[in-house]
């Protein structure tokens, strides 16, 4: 069984961690190449 991780949204590298779960539970992610962190399908817009 193989685990598919998304791509990270800044820079498309696969290079992706989990990285905990948010506050409603959703899991989190972590970019190894550019440190970022992201929920797969956020339902809010992204606050910079």
């Amino acid at each position: 069984m193989a685990v598919i991780f998304p791509s990270c949204p800044s820079c498309n590298s696969e290079q992706i961690v989990k990285n905990g779960k948010i506050h409603n539970g959703k899991q989190n992610y972590k970019c190894r190449d550019c440190g970022r962190q992201f929920v797969e399908n956020p339902q809010h817009k992204t606050i910079r």
